[in-house]
């Protein structure tokens, strides 16, 4: 039997929490019980400046200071113990700078780059031949595998070529999950909203949607990291009798018990890649509404959820108010949004095709029948 394949995984850790921190926290958990893997992490989470401090200063200063971190670590990593494969978790912007010059540090090394994207923008920003597109794609020609989160995604590089292209989703950890709870525990049925407080997550579009929802039977918690001042414009727009709680930052475990407990989970956000906190709530058998960004679509599709345009106040009331009003569509959707999750996106699944890919790539492969990847040539 071979040595187990070597992996860096340049990714965020917690805190503060988010999508993306769950899943190297999850990844590196059922890491450190294979046989096959052997896998250090290198910690990219935001440091320097808030979620909301979002001028072109801060995030330049920021930003530069986690881009030389970055590096450094990377280069220790590579001197103490040089890897077989360097798997880079991006989520595009400013971040495309710094994956470049982590690409650099794994040519000078002779390292397989493995470049994940975690966001659903890459074909609205190839079409536009932006900027950001234009770096990235650099590291994508560059790259030996990159793993899309949806569909479009997918397409969109494989149609450009240059790179080899594999669909992989996000998983969940069931053994971590709480049991969910029956929806008289709570004097009031609650729909569920987590994650970052902040315009792109839809928050306001939620709270127009609640407002023509108006069902007072019902609370809406926003459970997330808020900057104070956006918290405070929030709750002045809330009208007075609302029911609306905003429980500011939870750890993980405090939030799944939150899931566990709701009847609807909501995610109106205007950008996404394949959100691990939809992910939770479908294991957990919640009834979901999610807008049809990233891979959202993919996920609740087959009847597993409600699936709304972004940035539509209207259609999402609609869609509450359909769950909202009817036990039994809630029964249902969250049912079969359950058995989906664990059939398709549970984290032995997942894990063992990220497995299959690290060892593809790096010369470990001792499976057949890897992944199913595409290549396109380059245009002439």
């Amino acid at each position: 039997m071979s040595r187990p394949v070597r992996v860096t995984l340049v990714s965020p850790l917690p805190p503060p929490q988010g999508g993306i921190a769950r899943w190297t926290r999850m990844i590196d958990g059922v890491a450190r019980g294979s046989a096959e893997v052997d896998l250090a992490v290198v910690d990219i989470a935001l440091r320097g400046r808030s979620i909301h401090q979002t001028s072109v200063l801060r995030r330049l200063v920021a930003g530069g200071i986690q881009l030389v971190r970055s590096a450094a670590l990377l280069c220790w990593r590579m001197l103490r113990r040089r890897p077989d494969v360097v798997h880079v978790n991006t989520s595009g912007h400013l971040g495309t700078v710094r994956d470049l010059v982590l690409l650099a540090v794994c040519r000078v090394f002779r390292v397989p780059f493995v470049y994940h994207l975690r966001f659903g923008r890459v074909p609205e920003i190839a079409a536009r031949d932006s900027r950001e597109w234009r770096l990235m794609w650099r590291v994508i020609r560059a790259a030996a595998a990159v793993i899309a989160l949806d569909a479009r995604t997918e397409q969109t590089i494989a149609a450009r070529g240059g790179s080899s292209v594999v669909r992989i989703a996000n998983c969940v950890d069931l053994s971590g999950l709480p049991r969910a709870q029956p929806a008289d525990a709570h004097p009031r049925r609650r729909v569920l909203f987590a994650g970052w407080v902040i315009p792109a997550k839809g928050v306001e579009d939620l709270l127009a949607a609640w407002q023509l929802v108006g069902d007072p039977g019902w609370e809406l918690v926003i459970a997330g990291p808020c900057e104070e001042g956006y918290l405070r414009q929030l709750r002045d727009a809330v009208p007075a009798g609302s029911a609306v709680s905003f429980l500011g930052e939870l750890s993980g475990t405090e939030l799944l018990r939150l899931m566990a407990v709701c009847e609807i989970f909501v995610l109106p956000s205007h950008s996404e890649g394949f959100p691990n906190a939809i992910l939770e709530a479908m294991a957990l058998g919640r009834a979901v509404v999610g807008t049809d960004v990233g891979a959202v679509g993919d996920m609740l599709s087959g009847g597993c959820g409600e699936v709304v345009p972004p940035a539509d106040p209207r259609r999402l009331a609609i869609a509450l108010a359909t769950l909202m009003t009817s036990e039994g569509r809630r029964a249902e959707v969250g049912d079969r949004a359950r058995a989906k999750a664990i059939e398709e996106y549970s984290l032995a699944v997942v894990f063992a095709r990220y497995v299959e890919l690290w060892r593809s790539v790096s010369g470990h492969d001792r499976v057949t029948g890897g992944p199913s990847r595409k290549r396109v040539a380059d245009p002439a």
